[in-house]
């Protein structure tokens, strides 16, 4: 059964990798590394055990474990008495990953609001019977970024009271 787990552990460390891969533009190993801690937990992964996890150099694995943590993705910490350094993912990661999400989607809806607008504006000045611009698709847009806004700072605020 352990054998088992391992394999099914390995192959969502691989799927996730990938997504993270070309998701964040990491490069493979940084990406495996990322989803390795991710998988992993609040418990932590010490670098000799995703050196022996991955497969990887030491020297690779310290690379990319220093650029992990320059972006703010990975912190580490230690535990009384063992001189290890244990890697787990930033604990405000997730709420960083929400609030870039958040920011983005802010300017979408700007974006499109401005375009409604302009559409409509130009609706009213047509005089001719010329084709009138449909504003459906901007509107339901609008809602749709609204509703998806409001439940990730409902997520957020979930988080937040852990």
């Amino acid at each position: 059964m352990q054998k088992e787990l391992i394999e099914r552990k390995n192959k969502l460390v691989e799927r996730l990798g990938v997504f993270i891969e070309n998701e964040d533009n990491m490069a493979p190993l940084e990406a495996r590394i990322f989803s390795t801690l991710i998988i992993t937990g609040k418990g932590g992964i010490t670098f000799e055990n995703l050196v022996k996890d991955l497969n990887a150099s030491k020297s690779t694995i310290c690379t990319h474990l220093n650029t992990l943590q320059a972006s703010g993705r990975v912190s580490y910490f230690t535990k009384p008495g063992d001189r290890k350094r244990y890697f787990n993912v930033a604990p405000n990661r997730l709420l960083q990953v929400m609030n870039e999400m958040l920011a983005k989607w802010n300017m979408q809806h700007d974006i499109h609001s401005d375009i409604i607008e302009y559409k409509k504006e130009a609706n009213s000045q047509n005089t001719v019977d010329a084709e009138e611009f449909d504003l459906h698709f901007h509107e339901n847009y609008l809602l749709f970024l609204e509703e998806v806004s409001n439940a990730v700072n409902k997520l957020k605020k979930n988080i937040a009271e852990l």
